[in-house]
């Protein structure tokens, strides 16, 4: 069968949006499928920078990526082609069985491709409403000859308010990396790990606040940071900060406690794989993280953008037990067992048939 994925842009820094498009290309290729990526470089309603307008953006596809966009920090299947275009379109487009894509301002141009270039899926990984358009994002659920699936259930109930029928089928990591692979009660004392970033939605600060003080009772406890972003100038120099990562599934095992203090979630890929690793985990208790809360009386969680808040469960953590950090870690990796990629893709190749 072939799948044509389209991306709203090339992201050359990891993302959790794209890698998620990326391992259900990586899973279909497997199967056997022919599977082609485009990344667009004209999408509506995205936000350019100033000094990147369409020419440049062009130019740096042709010279720097050598007009094939292939990842570089995540491996591909040999067999899937990635390629950029210009705008959507059905003569930059293939004909094929299979269409998916994410972000909600592709909908309406794919809305209007040729029946040829396959059946439309629209994988909707989050409220997308963070630089406005609310009434834009309602309505490209709206549109009838495209198939809404939700990556989780605190997103298929927004979508169904505005279009009925919305799947779910829960988000996946790799198990074959994000794993435990030094037992908790082994990893070094007051470790913390957490992401940092620039976007307001991610409340990065918050966690750096609410650190500081901690750091200030408690002066041993040891933080990481790990983001796509160049190191802050004004970080304190005992926090350590990795850029990129490449050992990312390391790091987790590395590190006792996961910290996300995001405003607004689909899923939350990092608590899922910090969970798969063994770690505890200190999150927001924002409907995005429910999947993760719910019936699980091992995790942490604090109002958002809540610094005081945090610190408690900071200072919770910290006074943790063994005993209890053992039993919290096994209770994490249990609580995520089931979110694989073997059963996400089960259930695309259950929907496939039947709106084939």
């Amino acid at each position: 069968m072939r799948f044509n994925f389209i991306l709203p842009n090339f992201a050359r820094v990891p993302s959790g949006g794209t890698k998620i498009m990326y391992e259900y290309a990586n899973k279909l290729a497997e199967e056997g499928n022919d599977v082609y990526i485009y990344n667009n470089l004209q999408t509506p309603n995205l936000k350019y920078s100033f000094f990147k307008p369409f020419v440049v953006r062009k130019l740096i596809s042709f010279f720097f990526d050598k007009d094939r966009p292939y990842p570089k920090w995540i491996s591909l299947n040999e067999n899937i082609k990635c390629y950029f275009i210009n705008k959507i379109s059905n003569e930059n487009i293939r004909d094929a069985e299979i269409i998916m894509f994410t972000w909600w301002s592709l909908a309406e141009p794919i809305s209007h491709l040729s029946a040829k270039k396959g059946k439309k899926i629209n994988l909707i990984q989050d409220y997308e409403i963070w630089f406005g358009n609310e009434d834009k994002v309602h309505e490209s659920y709206k549109l009838p000859n495209i198939l809404n699936i939700a990556i989780s259930k605190y997103i298929q109930e927004i979508v169904e308010k505005f279009a009925p029928n919305c799947f779910y089928i829960p988000n996946a990591i790799n198990e074959n990396l994000f794993l435990e692979k030094i037992p908790i009660n082994t990893r070094k004392k007051h470790t913390f790990l957490m992401l940092y970033s620039t976007e307001p939605r991610k409340a990065s600060h918050v966690g750096l606040v609410a650190f500081e003080k901690l750091k200030q009772l408690h002066s041993e406890i040891e933080l990481t940071l790990f983001g796509v972003n160049e190191r802050p100038r004004d970080l304190p120099s005992w926090i350590k900060y990795e850029k990129n990562p490449k050992n990312i599934f390391d790091l987790y095992n590395k590190n006792r406690v996961f910290i996300s203090n995001s405003k607004f979630e689909g899923w939350g890929l990092p608590i899922h794989e910090a969970m798969a690793s063994g770690c505890a985990v200190i999150c927001t208790d924002i409907a995005g993280h429910l999947h993760f809360i719910e019936n699980n009386k091992y995790i942490f969680t604090y109002k958002a953008e809540n610094a005081d808040e945090l610190l408690l469960q900071l200072l919770l953590v910290y006074n943790t037990d063994e005993d209890q950090f053992k039993e919290i870690s096994e209770n994490n990796k249990i609580q995520v067992k089931n979110f694989t990629w073997e059963n996400s893709i089960i259930s695309i190749n259950e929907i496939i048939t039947k709106i084939q």
